[in-house]
């Protein structure tokens, strides 16, 4: 740096006591050395940095340095840690970890379901409630749920020792050896921070002393400070254009470190998942049937108990063609090992003369320990051509579920261009990747207005795709999780409230729509346009909801914006109001003018701004 030489000084006015007493040489001598020496440190920049950097902002790898080694002075850490994966992973842990890398705390999916977690090493025991298990074992939660387990599959795919509080240090210290200044985020989870970057991560530090770590996120993948448990998404969704692989990712909040460090003990009366046998009967069925060529045709239906338990038994019995109508014969009380066999049905041929004719015979057992009171939907269901017990995935739910297949199922029998095939694969696949408990709050409900939209909802049961990021194509901004989180959530706050998915109305002959349209006693209908935000763009995501509002929102609804912040949006995962509120300000005017509430879910919880809490609205 190259310092201009000083300029001539002019004459300074002194007060009258200084005028009348002549500075001395050595005075003199003494101020010019201090003036060349402020001149030399502002030269190298020492003085005049420390004397312009603003009050209370720390240089980001000084706070990281300081943040690093209180954690290896820590026993523990406590973390609020989110993983994200596309195809249909979203689970939270509150966890603690301490520095020998054990673990406890509770597990919380979006859309429900919780477990307490404990985890040491290679040994993991969880205790789920209902909705925990029916996402991942569908056909033994009855006998699983309450009690501690030992799981079969990846309770949660972080490892606990990638937590503890020295794994952090390290994960500091990698992002502090080749990473950059982070300068553009001023705030996380309501409090001021600095922060640094480094391949695709961001690590956040309080901008207050003593400096601590407070976030952290990033992709899971190799060479990654956390890297995945296992190579690739934790699911592979069935083949699609609309859903390219994307590496998992993890949002994680750290908390002020716990005062209690101890370990919590392993309960000594886990069950091994995979070992926990249900206890209830399964029926084998065998048609006796053979060519018929008689005017008249006859069959009987064999029924084997292969399960473990008695229960009662009766064959929902049809042919098509020949029996459209079911016919409902009761077997009893049918033992486990035990058969029985229904009388002889008969049905006019339904072939012409010297022809051939297909018959397709269709033959289910109907249970009250396996399928509740749903008798009269499973006729509806074989009539239409849909047999629940031809599927082995569908017909091993747990007695708990099962009334949520057959209600799903029965609601897409109205969808246009129906087959039952499809109907069937929907409902699998909203075992197979974890919508059991959203599906089952909408259609045991009684509340979803339009059921017959699951048909073509539930083939595609990844995530929405972020609408408002830069360059993303038309065929990935498909995606149905969130809609049904969000229509089950409404049903969950207002047991009198009714939802539609896609909800359409119609007013003077001209069709209106939104995401999810809710109606509830004595208030106008709630239009909810919701946006996944997987990005830093949050602002256009608004934009483009308050457009699609503006748009096709009935004119006598309150319009929502509904923002779900995911993981891989970076630090606005865990953000709080202050840097929503500035989002929001930027926004501007239209905000105010063409919504009348904004809802933000993200690490915080849900966030709700009303009217007039909005910009420019108060």
């Amino acid at each position: 740096m190259v310092v201009p030489a000083p300029a001539p000084a002019l004459p300074v006015p002194q007060p009258e006591f200084v005028r009348e007493a002549a500075p001395d040489a050595p005075r003199r001598a003494f101020l010019w050395i201090g003036i060349a020496l402020l001149l030399a440190l502002a030269a190298g920049g020492g003085l005049v940095y420390l004397r312009t950097r603003p009050a209370g902002s720390p240089s980001a790898m000084d706070a990281a340095a300081q943040a690093a080694t209180a954690l290896r002075g820590q026993k523990a850490a406590s973390l609020k840690v989110s993983f994200f994966d596309q195809t249909g992973v979203d689970v939270t842990g509150d966890l603690t970890v301490t520095a020998g890398g054990t673990a406890h705390g509770t597990l919380t999916d979006a859309g429900g379901g919780k477990a307490d977690y404990l985890a040491s090493g290679e040994d993991t025991a969880v205790r789920g409630d209902e909705a925990w298990w029916a996402r991942r074992d569908a056909a033994r939660v009855g006998a699983l749920k309450g009690l501690w387990v030992r799981p079969e599959a990846l309770a949660f795919p972080i490892e606990a020792a990638a937590l503890e509080p020295d794994s952090l240090a390290g994960m500091i210290d990698w992002v502090r050896n080749d990473g950059a200044s982070a300068p553009d985020v001023t705030s996380v989870a309501g409090q001021p921070v600095v922060g640094l970057r480094r391949d695709g991560w961001t690590f956040l530090f309080t901008r207050a002393a003593p400096h601590r770590l407070l976030w952290f996120g990033g992709a899971t993948q190799e060479r990654a400070p956390i890297a995945p448990l296992q190579p690739g998404n934790a699911f592979t969704y069935q083949s699609s254009d609309m859903a390219p692989p994307t590496p998992p990712y993890v949002s994680v909040l750290v908390n002020p470190p716990p005062g209690d460090a101890k370990a919590t003990p392993f309960p000594g009366d886990t069950v091994a998942e995979d070992k926990t046998a249900v206890k209830r009967p399964k029926f084998d069925v065998v048609v006796n049937a053979s060519t018929c060529r008689t005017a008249t045709c006859t069959w009987s239906v064999t029924v084997t108990n292969k399960g473990n338990a008695s229960g009662e038994a009766s064959v929902i019995a049809s042919v098509s063609p020949g029996m459209p109508q079911t016919e409902v014969r009761s077997l009893g009380i049918v033992q486990p090992g035990a058969s029985a066999t229904t009388a002889t049905m008969s049905f006019p041929n339904p072939a012409p003369t010297n022809q051939d004719v297909s018959a397709d015979y269709r033959a289910e057992v109907f249970s009250k320990e396996l399928h509740g009171s749903n008798l009269k939907v499973m006729r509806r269901l074989q009539e239409d051509g849909i047999v629940v017990g031809r599927s082995e995935l569908l017909s091993g739910l747990d007695p708990s579920q099962m009334p949520t297949a057959l209600l799903a199922l029965d609601g897409m029998r109205k969808a246009a261009r129906f087959d039952p095939d499809k109907a069937v694969q929907a409902m699998e696949n909203a075992v197979t990747y974890r919508a059991l408990p959203e599906v089952g709050e909408l259609v045991r409900s009684g509340r979803l207005e339009n059921p017959e939209i699951l048909y073509t909802k539930l083939p595609n049961l990844i995530f929405e795709y972020d609408t408002g990021a830069p360059g993303t194509p038309v065929h990935e901004k498909l995606g149905s999780r969130r809609q049904l989180q969000i229509a089950a959530g409404m049903l969950r706050q207002d047991p009198a409230a009714r939802v539609a998915l896609d909800g359409v109305e119609v007013l003077d002959g001209k069709k209106y729509r939104a995401d999810v349209l809710v109606h509830a006693p004595g208030k106008p209908p709630s239009a909810i346009q919701a946006k996944s935000v997987s990005s830093d763009s949050v602002a256009a995501n608004v934009r483009s909801a308050l457009a699609e509002l503006q748009k096709s929102a009935p004119p006598n609804s309150a319009r929502v914006v509904w923002l779900h912040l995911e993981a891989p949006a970076g630090y606005p995962h865990a953000a709080g109001r202050d840097y929503f509120d500035a989002v929001f300000d930027d926004v501007g005017s239209d905000l105010c003018k063409k919504a009348d509430e904004v809802v933000v879910v993200n690490q915080a919880g849900l966030q709700r701004w009303t009217k007039q809490q909005l910009p420019g609205c108060g």
